[in-house]
């Protein structure tokens, strides 16, 4: 316990696939683990972790689908968010006719997963946590407390989403372990942890207050984009999630750097030669309002060349629009600008006023635009670079 952190999986539906990257990013960087508690996708994540087999649990996420989880008589639209409008009036005919979404699938999908000797014979800890609807109390219980041929069930139970018919056992009924707390850290510090890894998907469900002691490290890494739904089998976001949990991990450790992007340290280092931060801030908002591929690790040279790249496209773009009567319906009416011309050209206009209006004229503009005018100072600076 002393060497090992203690690792918080939180539920979240699919976007669990964000945990897969940052477990990944983990045994990258070999950090011990001793123990891993989770909730709903988190406990599922938790046990397949346990077996030690990044392969496995990525090929599940690359072929699941809505029919792996739950099966209905209601036609649902695999292609679109669980709960989106075309669907959500199957859902609830199915829900007030079946009283819940069957989960059989899921069930058939961990018993063909999960290898429960593994679980139990792994030295590292692992605990659930579900809710009891009968008794209105939480069940929270590591593997020791669980008899093995009970886990699964107990798997299944955290991950009882409301809408999902409760899980049976013992004469009760056991739901999603979100309703009580989606994020089971002092699970682990009643454990006596010391060393805390909690890696926050933004889903549903409540969190209780923390019961943090003074000697308690407790690294918090949290997504920084949206994940998208709770259920989401689009394999584009699934994919993106594992990437940027695999990232933004390596990041939290100081393994990379970066505000928007990923740089290695050396790389990151190079731009802090060339521009302030503010300056590379204004560089990586660009790049993002350019739509520049996020998840990737960049050098220096790659990215300061694709970035200018995109810009030059759309300052060629701009000039042949200069001319005409828009732009000067932006001058007089600017809170137009977003629905008359795309982020490129945005930018390129800022670029614009920066170095040609008077300060008085842009600065209304200015405040309410920041991002724009950070990225088009910042574009300035990049030229200016690119010409020494």
């Amino acid at each position: 316990m002393e060497d090992g952190y203690g690792l918080v999986l939180s539920g979240g539906g699919t976007k669990g696939a964000y945990e897969v990257g940052a477990w990944k990013a983990l045994k990258k960087m070999n950090i011990p683990i001793s123990a891993i508690v989770g909730t709903s996708i988190g406990a599922i994540n938790g046990a397949m972790m346990l077996q030690d087999d990044l392969k496995k649990i990525e090929k599940i996420y690359s072929q699941i689908q809505m029919s792996d989880i739950f099966e209905t008589n209601e036609v649902i639209d695999s292609s679109k968010s669980l709960f989106s409008l075309d669907n959500i009036r199957g859902l609830i005919k199915e829900y007030i006719v079946q009283r819940g979404l069957d989960t059989a699938p899921l069930e058939n999908l961990i018993r063909s997963n999960i290898d429960l000797d593994k679980i139990y014979q792994s030295e590292v800890d692992f605990g659930i946590v579900t809710y009891s609807i009968k008794d209105f109390t939480s069940i929270e219980k590591f593997k020791n407390e669980i008899p093995k041929e009970e886990m699964v069930k107990y798997l299944l139970a955290s991950a009882s989403f409301p809408i999902f018919k409760p899980q049976k056992m013992e004469g009760k009924r056991f739901i999603d372990g979100g309703v009580y707390d989606n994020m089971p850290v002092n699970m682990l510090l009643d454990r006596g942890y010391k060393k805390i890894i909690v890696i926050d998907i933004a889903g549903m469900g409540l969190r209780r207050k923390l019961e943090k002691k003074k000697d308690v490290y407790l690294k918090m890494i949290r997504c920084s984009e949206d994940l998208g739904g709770t259920f989401d089998f689009d394999q584009e976001i699934i994919q993106r999630n594992i990437k940027m949990g695999y990232l933004d991990t390596l990041r939290a450790f100081q393994k990379l750097q970066g505000h928007y992007y990923y740089f290695s340290p050396k790389s990151f280092q190079q731009l802090l030669r060339n521009f302030n931060l503010d300056v590379i801030y204004g560089l990586e908002t660009a790049a993002k309002i350019y739509n520049l591929d996020r998840y990737k690790i960049y050098d220096t040279d790659t990215f300061l060349n694709s970035l200018m790249e995109l810009h030059t496209d759309a300052q060629n773009r701009y000039n042949g629009l200069r001319k005409k009567a828009l732009l000067r319906k932006l001058v007089q009416n600017p809170r137009k600008i977003p629905e008359l011309l795309d982020n490129g050209l945005i930018v390129v206009w800022f670029e614009e006023m920066i170095e040609t209006w008077p300060g008085q004229d842009f600065s209304r503009i200015a405040k309410m635009f920041d991002e724009y005018t950070l990225a088009g100072t910042a574009m300035i600076e990049l030229q200016n670079y690119l010409l020494e």
